[in-house]
């Protein structure tokens, strides 16, 4: 019998390629292979996952990414059975560690005509210096659900950072057919150890940990500091309105002391508070340590409130755990909700 390669169909993802799997049990004249699909997740579909499972979106450290996938039986390229199931992720990040998890559900699949005693294999992997240990079961036969485990732990050197994403390889065997195989990624996270322990320090600012870098945090806050609150509501409220959320201009976080320090002298150097001010403090917004800090940004869309020396520090305590707290590094966005 001559088996030809698989026909592949799939939607907005990679395919890897195809060997021969089993020994068939047709006659010579027949084509046997298995066509590997990937369709949208509807309402109906995320209706039908057991309670418990998580609800699909992405935070700074969390992602559940529901996939409905499966294959179709072919016997000289005309379908005779379709398998289907969803796939559930959930991947939760660790702000201050380099290992983290994630929970793989494989859901009870929708088994039409000769589409029983279908297994599949699931590969996990992730770009170094990450690296996965997959505890997902392998070889299952499609029917009953299944769960599984995968491990990560990210080995980034100290004041680096880099980003990956995992990919998940999925080969599915149907004895006598060729296999057939396609693949995904989850959404990309980053992993730094930006806080490392530096020369005469006691110990780091934070241990590493990974995020994901394209949801924008918010910081919260400054609405309790009763005269800087006011002052950035005043700011935000006129020009681009930065750092406003909603707004479409984000800040952007400036790590550069130096640059800092010059962002602050650009609008507070020859400054006198006026009479009846809160305090002798000037206070600016958008802030020192942001890209859109000093004069970067037209007059209409910055300023400077006077408050008490304690109040100003308070804000820059505030800052300083933000920081740590959602991993904003160098030219990462943030919205400042007040």
């Amino acid at each position: 019998m001559k088996l030809r390669s698989m026909a592949v169909a799939a939607t907005g993802l990679a395919l890897a390629g195809s060997t021969l799997a089993g020994t068939a049990h047709a006659a010579s004249s027949d084509q046997l292979t298995l066509r590997v699909t990937q369709t949208p997740i509807t309402r109906a579909d995320a209706a039908a996952v057991p309670n418990g499972s998580c609800t699909p979106g992405l935070t700074r450290t969390h992602e559940c990414q529901m996939i409905s996938t499966g294959a179709v039986v072919l016997v000289n390229g005309k379908p005779v059975g379709v398998v289907r199931f969803i796939v559930t992720h959930e991947m939760t990040l660790q702000i201050k560690s380099r290992k983290w998890s994630e929970n793989v559900s494989v859901g009870k699949a929708t088994i039409t005509g000769n589409a029983g005693g279908i297994s599949v294999g699931i590969r996990v992997s992730c770009g170094g210096p990450c690296s996965a240990v997959n505890h997902i079961p392998q070889g299952r036969i499609l029917g009953a659900p299944f769960s599984g485990k995968v491990d990560y732990t990210d080995n980034i050197g100290a004041f680096k950072s880099h980003g990956t994403a995992t990919k998940y390889e999925y080969t599915f065997f149907k004895p006598g057919y060729i296999q057939g195989s396609n693949s995904y990624s989850s959404a990309s996270y980053r992993c730094d150890d930006m806080f490392a322990k530096k020369p005469g320090n006691k110990k780091p600012r934070q241990s590493p940990g990974c995020v994901f870098p394209q949801v924008t945090p918010t910081l919260t806050g400054m609405g309790a500091l009763p005269n800087i609150g006011p002052g950035i509501s005043a700011i935000q409220s006129r020009g681009g309105h930065y750092g406003k959320p909603g707004s479409g201009h984000p800040l952007h976080f400036l790590v550069d002391e130096t640059k800092q320090g010059d962002n602050r002298r650009a609008v507070c150097r020859g400054q006198r508070p006026p009479t009846g001010a809160a305090g002798p403090s000037c206070d600016e917004y958008p802030f020192a340590a942001s890209y859109e800090g000093g004069t970067a940004l037209p007059a209409a869309s910055r300023g400077i409130t006077w408050v008490p020396v304690r109040e100003n520090n308070r804000q820059g305590g505030i800052l300083n755990k933000f920081q740590l707290q959602q991993r904003v590094l160098d030219r990462d966005g943030f919205w400042v909700q007040v």
